[in-house]
């Protein structure tokens, strides 16, 4: 499986050092020295981190004025979409009326179509008639064929009669023509504004969906900021409840070294105050014998024995499995991945009961967005110091500063955190935990005997 380990204090492992068991021996001034010390380090990773927990808090805050302001360019972003909509709908409005003189213009042109073609016809006809009879009428036929003077009059009415009704037709045909030009270069303006209309109106949309468009971009931005921010100051404050548990340990410990000192100080006195009466008894008895010399010899008293407190051994060197099943990844680097594996992982069914690798003491018990449920355990090997961890469990049993035996059950296997699949993701470290990259992680199947 792949991890994203939550990011924690490099320092961690200050405190887990110290972590041996309460009921060691810690018998030098120097143990007492380097205690406080790094208590005092600890503190000052507190102070550290609580200047960087009021940082984020900080830019947190700034951050929520830029929401602000990110929310107020939306609000604005809006209007201009419901001002773009509005014109939309007032370009689609024209476009019809639009559509309506057109339809208008098409019906007067066709119209005005039909009479030029009929007067084409009328004039085909006259013209065809004229070329039948050899060219115009010969106005002096006309006269000299006249029977009487009213027939020349007759005649010469009707004569001026046809040439009016000619010059009438000539005149409505050229006026009719001028006309469907007109209409048609008008029903052509109507045609290219309606165009114009259509392509504003597409840019119109084109500008509505490009207004969309950076909204979800300044959505998106806003949200990814907030959940940064928002897990850097998580995790900072994980980092701070890891500080507190280690400052804890080393004040209890601190507590015991001093308890421990006052232990001995009182065993030395009363030492002293044996071999003082072991003295005073045998100068009674040196006198006693002196003065009575014909009695039996007296065997003489020896001073009891100091009795010293043993330190308490440090725990069996071999590290036992923490759990049955099969190893599902190995440590080290993987190639599907690229990543790297600072444990192993041993899979099997959630419940599985899981056990310290050795006996120690709890120096953190949690749960993390990473690890889920995790159990970190210290312990003195043959001088040596190192911590074990046990992660993904579905529970554990045992809390922060609790002294744990090899083979105590402390959790049950589970699936919680970054995990796929029931399986105890198991690491071991020479010396303290460490973050990513997780130096001083060793191959754990090296130690398990």
């Amino acid at each position: 499986m792949k991890f994203r380990y939550v990011r924690k204090v490099a320092t961690l492992g200050l405190a887990l050092s110290l972590t041996v068991g309460y009921t060691q021996s810690i018998a030098s001034a120097e143990s007492k020295a380097n205690l406080e010390n790094k208590l005092d380090n600890i503190k000052n990773q507190q102070s550290n981190n609580q200047e960087k927990i009021d940082s984020s808090k900080e830019k947190l805050s700034e951050n929520n004025k830029k929401q602000n302001s990110l929310i107020h360019k939306l609000d604005e972003s809006q209007k201009k979409i419901d001002s773009i909509n509005k014109n939309i709908q007032g370009k689609e409005q024209d476009i019809d009326a639009e559509k309506q003189k057109i339809k208008k213009l098409e019906d007067e042109i066709k119209v005005i179509t039909k009479r030029i073609n009929e007067r084409n016809e009328f004039l085909k006809k006259r013209i065809r008639s004229m070329y039948i009879n050899g060219g115009s009428v010969n106005y002096i036929e006309v006269i000299m064929g006249s029977n009487s003077f009213g027939n020349f009059l007759d005649r010469v009415l009707a004569l001026n009669l046809i040439a009016e009704q000619d010059r009438q037709i000539l005149t409505d045909q050229q006026n009719d023509k001028k006309k469907q030009e007109s209409k048609k270069q008008a029903y052509q303006k109507e045609l290219t504004s309606l165009e114009d209309n259509l392509a504003n109106l597409k840019t119109l949309k084109a500008n509505l969906d490009e207004e969309k468009q950076n909204q979800k971009k300044l959505l998106t931005q806003l949200k990814a900021e907030e959940n940064d921010i928002h897990d850097d100051i998580m995790d900072k404050q994980e980092q701070e409840k890891v500080l507190q548990s280690q400052q804890s340990i080393i004040k209890n410990q601190l507590a015991a070294l001093v308890k421990e000192e006052e232990a001995k100080k009182k065993a030395e006195a009363e030492r002293q105050a044996k071999e003082r009466a072991a003295v005073e008894a045998a100068k009674s008895a040196k006198q006693s014998t002196a003065s009575h010399s014909s009695s039996p010899s007296i065997s003489h008293t020896q001073s009891p024995a100091v009795s010293h407190s043993d330190p308490v051994p440090s725990v069996n060197a071999d590290f036992i499995k923490p759990a049955a099943g099969y190893i599902s990844s190995g440590f080290g680097h993987r190639s599907f991945d690229g990543g790297f594996h600072p444990g192993i992982d041993i899979a099997n069914s959630i419940g599985t009961p899981i056990h310290a690798a050795a006996s120690g003491v709890v120096s953190n018990a949690y749960h993390s967005s990473s690890y889920g449920n995790v159990v970190m355990i210290a312990h003195s090997v043959n001088g040596k110091t190192y911590t074990t961890v046990y992660a993904h469990m579905t529970s554990y049993s045992v809390s922060t500063g609790q002294t744990v035996s090899q083979g105590q059950v402390i959790g049950s296997m589970g699936n919680t955190g970054e995990s796929f699949g029931s399986h105890l993701h198991f690491e071991l470290y020479i010396g303290p935990w460490t973050p990513p990259p997780h130096n001083g992680s060793v191959n754990p199947l090296n130690y398990i005997h």
